[in-house]
């Protein structure tokens, strides 16, 4: 039984407590429960390898859980076995620390329910995919993928840094010596100190000039603007005002809906009706993110998802929002994500660093978002 994180465990829990209820309630924009809509669960897919896809069907009458592997019947079982060892891993889950094994009982189940590895292949950024019947409508939708979120642990991650997703500007006015005193700014952990770095810029006289994203190592070019062009070509400018405004500007607040506001105001991109045309673009975004969109590979603007979002509450239900619904996607989306700023480590691009290149001076700034 391997140690996983509290989130990690979140997805083996996601399998056993929709197999033991046969139910997945929808949430509403805000992330909250909507009691009277449900789907319910036929059947349940893991791609736990390339080789190995395990298959669970649920019968509504006899309440079995029918299990097969690659296509060959191997077992069933009772769905009161799956709401037994979703109770305990629960539990495991909310007292473990760091890194953990869970219980006996429940690593026992995991053998009988044919949940080899736990942590399943992620096909076209689904972790999970499901055949749901709509109660009211009768409508049956096969084999929709979904992403599997956990509120177990940290909060999850939309939109993961990279070198590439780096704002890049050149500074003038900038020496040697300067950029040696700036580098040497540092947090008490011995971390770049990025805000102290940035306000040091500011009081040195220096001019920062936006130039693009950093170039993405495969792409050869610069990815992120690329794709953040498919979106909309003002959107570069965006990002970069957004990440300005907080660096240098000294606007604190990361929820998304509020730093828009102050986008709206400012309207650096003189748009009319900037009220709607800003936060459209960042609920694209968004979710394009969702849907496959990174900083480093070019983006065609082709969604890699068919289903949404399923969300495993603190408390362990377990709530889904549809992509399929895309327009109230991207509202919760919005009003649910924030911005947060990685370690200014070599993996993210060593960022907040002043450096030369051919003769001339750069500085980056990079961030990444995570939903509540």
């Amino acid at each position: 039984m391997p140690k996983m994180n509290k989130g990690e465990w979140g997805e083996p829990y996601v399998a056993l407590r929709l197999l033991a209820d046969g139910r997945l309630y929808m949430a509403d924009k805000n992330g909250q429960k909507r009691p009277d809509e449900w789907m319910n669960v036929v059947e349940l897919i893991r791609h736990e390898t390339a080789e190995r896809v395990v298959k669970y069907n649920r019968d509504p009458e006899t309440l079995m859980v029918n299990i097969d592997v690659n296509g060959e019947p191997i077992a069933s079982l009772p769905a009161s076995d799956f709401t037994n060892a979703a109770d305990v891993l629960s539990n495991d889950i909310r007292t473990g620390r760091g890194t953990f094994e869970v219980s006996e009982e429940v690593s026992l189940f995991f053998d009988l329910a044919q949940m080899v590895s736990l942590k399943a292949k992620s096909i076209d950024k689904s972790d999970i995919f499901l055949t749901t019947l709509d109660p009211r409508s009768a409508i049956t939708r096969d084999n929709i993928g979904f992403s599997i979120k956990s509120k177990f642990g940290h909060n999850p991650t939309l939109f993961n840094t990279a070198r590439a997703s780096a704002v890049r500007y050149k500074i003038e006015s900038m020496t040697n010596e300067l950029a040696d005193e700036i580098n040497s700014l540092v947090d008490d952990k011995g971390h770049a100190a990025v805000t102290a770095r940035c306000r040091a810029l500011t009081e040195a006289g220096c001019h920062l000039e936006y130039g693009g994203y950093v170039v993405a190592a495969r792409a050869k070019c610069e990815a992120f603007k690329e794709n953040l062009d498919v979106i909309d070509p003002r959107l570069p400018v965006v990002i970069e005002r957004i990440l300005w405004n907080h660096f240098f500007e000294g606007n604190q607040n990361v929820d998304l809906d509020v730093i828009v506001d102050q986008i709206i105001r400012d309207n650096s991109c003189k748009l009319t009706r900037p009220e709607i045309k800003y936060p459209y673009m960042i609920k694209s975004f968004l979710y394009a993110a969702y849907c496959g969109m990174t900083a480093s590979t070019l983006w065609d603007g082709t969604a890699q998802v068919n289903g949404g979002f399923i969300t495993v509450e603190e408390n362990g239900e377990i709530l889904a929002n549809y992509a399929l619904d895309s327009e109230e996607f991207k509202a919760y989306l919005f009003n649910n994500c924030y911005l947060e700023f990685p370690a200014t480590s070599k993996g993210h691009g060593d960022y907040a660093k002043v450096y030369e290149r051919d003769g001339e001076f750069y500085f980056n700034l990079n961030f990444q978002i995570r939903y509540r």
